[in-house]
């Protein structure tokens, strides 16, 4: 099993089908695109599913109508990011200096969101 083969999030299903709209495409170029991809899927609840056909007959319409919106709703939000993008308007020729270098311990304990959720005992 390879999972990313046999396993798809079926919510970058819907984003990409809400992208490929004229109102995108027309609008944004291939990178405002896929930021618009990753800004609107990281606000949605990923739904895995292997084969989209077996989701989709065991699906109420109410639950991918919702679905739908929510994918919907998640993009909007991300256009206004990528319209008002902040990035634009920088000069690259910032000279960024680090005063001392960054030592990393491999022995200091893991921070809570760092560590795994289930404990091997």
């Amino acid at each position: 099993m390879q999972i990313s083969v046999d396993v798809h999030n079926y919510m970058e299903t819907l984003v990409g089908q809400e992208l490929a709209k004229p109102k995108y495409v027309d609008n944004f170029d291939h990178e405002q695109l896929a930021d618009l991809a990753c800004l609107a899927l990281s606000q949605l609840r990923p739904v895995y599913i292997r084969h989209d056909i077996d989701f989709l007959s065991a699906l109420p319409e109410e639950r991918l109508v919702a679905l739908k919106d929510y994918a919907v709703t998640a993009i909007e939000a991300a256009t206004s990011m990528i319209i008002d993008d902040r990035r634009k308007n920088r000069k690259d020729e910032v000279l960024v200096v680090f005063s001392k270098q960054q030592m990393f311990d491999d022995n200091i304990e893991l921070e809570w969101y760092e560590k795994p959720l289930l404990n091997k005992n």
